[in-house]
């Protein structure tokens, strides 16, 4: 792989990266990344992967299991009827 490569950017900010750079980053298939600029005076970027978060059920139940309190218990209440 090469260390350095140019790249095209579109007048509306797309550009396509070389595969090998893709494979080697895990996002052969597509992905979300984060973009950092970097204050070097280059105008330089810092591309990273992110890690797929999970989503639906699964998900929700993992971030509820992350919560650093206690939730409240969920007590019934009775509904308005016209």
């Amino acid at each position: 792989m090469k260390e350095h490569d140019v790249m095209t950017l579109s007048r509306v900010g797309q550009s396509t990266f070389p595969r090998e750079w893709r494979r080697k980053a895990g996002l052969a298939t597509g992905g979300l990344m984060d973009v950092r600029f970097l204050q070097d005076g280059k105008h330089s970027l810092l591309l990273t992967s992110r890690k797929p978060r999970r989503t639906g059920a699964v998900g929700l139940l993992a971030a509820m299991r992350a919560c650093p309190s206690e939730l409240p218990e969920v007590g019934r209440h009775p509904l308005p009827f016209r």
